[in-house]
């Protein structure tokens, strides 16, 4: 074995092995209906959430039609959006470990459905900041850790893959819901757009949530975990946390302008706002494709493995978009991009569930993604403000590729970093979503 593929799986074997102290009690074979009916309400959180926060790439052209604003300043409500994803995420992540799932998935749906309606009724700039800092810090954010601590909880020999599954919702969530968006647009304007999504959001809610329940504490299971997990400098050179913290930033600030920026980029290409918005729900289809790919993959290969891979894929992809014009090409490199950028977040949370305390995972999740967020804002941000700095993207694309490859050369340290550690079992002392009496 070449010493670079040692990096790699060294310490991800972890994820692959079982342990004689792993859970509290076997959990079986078969997977009760009750585990089956949290997930597919995880993948409705995932979908509805991740396709909410997508929205803005498709209503850029009415907002700027209708009120004059520049793109960069209808950007700044993605990039306000995932402020909210990443100050709400550390508070609502802290919380899931410690507060009834059934509060935190109430205050979370609340707050997309009321934010989505709100944006339908918008006449200025800071009410549509106003309401997007809600639906990501008040609403998805609330929902997405519960969500996937609850899968993770249920599934035990096959967690990559039904994280995988989960966060799937996502990207699909991505390219449907702008998809349909835009298609409204066209048909009843972009007020009625945000009032139809807000109503398909409630009744998509209302009927899932109630389905994500944790399990009986007796089937609560610890994933093995490194044992050195906590931040900053351990031993004379950073923690894992730290590592993926910065990782987390970097491949999602390689991501976050292709997101908001690629209907726009690719209808400026084709002079078709049909086939840019057509670029990007490829994408999320092909993404859907890409985050149980990779889950089986990090199954099989490793966390970290699985990770690079799709931190390679994504960041080769941003930096041949320039080089298109065609509209056959694009498409098909969309298709590509979605593949492999999808694939980062499920690696993601299952490198953060390996490394992370089982005790602290909720927290640990929040603090990653804070900073994972800050990245996709700030990128989708740069991307509006290049744009109308020099009415080309090319140098948008090019900062996102030198995102991509610091992001390829700190996943090579954490796998160095990782070969040092001894991995251990250490099973949970309380589950981390409380569970309710009738559970």
């Amino acid at each position: 074995m070449t010493a670079s593929k040692k990096s790699f799986e060294g310490r991800n074997i972890s994820n692959r092995q079982s342990s004689p102290t792993r859970g509290r009690a076997p959990l079986g074979s078969a997977m009760p209906l009750r585990g089956l009916l949290a997930a597919a309400g995880a993948t409705t959180a995932m979908a509805f959430g991740f396709g909410s926060l997508a929205l803005t790439s498709v209503f850029i052209r009415p907002l700027e039609a209708e009120f004059g604003w520049s793109r960069a300043d209808i950007s700044l409500a993605y990039t306000l959006a995932s402020i909210g994803m990443a100050v709400g995420g550390l508070l609502w992540g802290r919380l899931s470990d410690r507060v009834s799932i059934k509060t935190l998935l109430f205050i979370g749906s609340a707050g997309m459905v009321i934010a989505l309606a709100a944006l339908s009724f918008a006449c200025s700039l800071w009410q549509i900041y106003a309401a997007n800092f809600v639906l990501g810090g008040i609403g998805f954010a609330c929902l997405y850790a519960p969500v996937l601590a609850v899968t993770g909880h249920w599934f035990d020999r096959r967690r990559g893959l039904a994280i995988g599954i989960v966060t799937a919702g996502g990207a699909l969530g991505q390219g449907i819901m702008p998809y349909a968006a835009n298609a409204l647009i066209d048909g009843v304007g972009w007020r009625l757009a945000y009032a139809i999504m807000a109503a398909a959001t409630l009744a998509a809610l209302a009927i899932s949530m109630p389905a994500v329940q944790a399990p009986p504490v007796d089937r609560v299971v610890a994933a093995p975990v490194q044992s050195s997990a906590r931040p900053g400098f351990q031993g004379g050179r950073l923690s894992p946390m730290t590592l993926l913290s910065a990782a987390a930033f970097l491949c999602c600030a390689c991501m976050g302008f292709p997101l908001i920026h690629l209907t726009s980029f690719v209808t400026a290409v084709c002079g078709s706002s049909d086939v840019g918005s057509l670029s990007l729900l490829i994408a999320m289809l092909f993404g859907g494709i890409g985050r149980i790919a990779f889950g089986l993959l990090a199954d099989r290969a490793g966390n970290l493995a699985a990770y690079a891979l799709a931190s390679f894929i994504q960041t080769a992809c941003v930096a041949i978009f320039p080089a298109l014009d065609q509209q056959l090409s694009l498409l098909a490199l969309s298709s590509v991009f979605g593949f492999g950028f999808a694939g980062n977040m499920t690696c993601l949370i299952l490198c953060v569930r390996q490394f992370a305390p089982a005790e602290r995972f909720g927290q640990s999740l929040g603090i990653v993604m804070l900073i994972g967020w800050v990245g996709m804002g700030v990128a989708g941000y740069f991307g509006g403000f290049v744009y109308d700095s020099f009415g080309s993207y090319g140098p948008a694309f090019l900062g996102a590729f030198v995102a991509g490859a610091a992001n390829l050369v700190v996943l090579g340290v954490l796998a160095e970093s990782a070969e040092t550690m001894r991995p251990t079992s250490e099973p949970c002392d309380e589950p981390l979503i409380q569970t309710s009496k009738s559970t």
